[in-house]
């Protein structure tokens, strides 16, 4: 379904941008996950915008993240990883992660995942973006 290969460019681009600044605390606006947001005619902000904002909410849930408060749907303020959250994005990959070597072979022992979920997000790959967030994210 769509709406779960969104889920998980979503978490890759949350994750990445706290990474980005970790272990500052910065304000995250939600169209800096999902794009542009078209509200409608009477203000009310577009299904897809309220989408990130859910999977925001989803990984504070799930302890990946933690921000202070949601500043009208449109940010949240405080934002960092959390220590769960930062140890997986530093964490070595497992090479069969390595969707068809794309890395490399001699990178295959030493790819963060960090490095893994951004490369498969710039290629805008939402299978092996998915694949990644499930390996290393989801607890199954």
């Amino acid at each position: 379904d769509v709406h779960i290969d969104d889920f998980y460019m979503d978490v890759a681009a949350t994750l990445l941008s706290g990474f980005r600044y970790f272990p500052r605390t910065q304000t995250l606006f939600i169209e800096d996950i999902s794009g542009p947001d078209n509200m409608d005619e009477f203000g009310l902000h577009s299904p897809r915008h309220l989408a990130a904002l859910g999977t925001l909410q989803w990984l504070q849930e799930e302890g990946y993240i933690r921000f202070s408060n949601l500043s009208r749907q449109e940010s949240v303020d405080d934002f960092v990883l959390t220590s769960k959250a930062f140890t997986r994005m530093i964490a070595m990959a497992d090479p069969q992660s390595l969707k068809g070597n794309r890395i490399g072979e001699t990178d295959a022992d030493n790819t963060p995942v960090f490095q893994l979920l951004e490369f498969a997000r710039l290629q805008e790959d939402s299978t092996w973006t998915g694949e990644l967030v499930k390996q290393y994210f989801l607890d199954l």
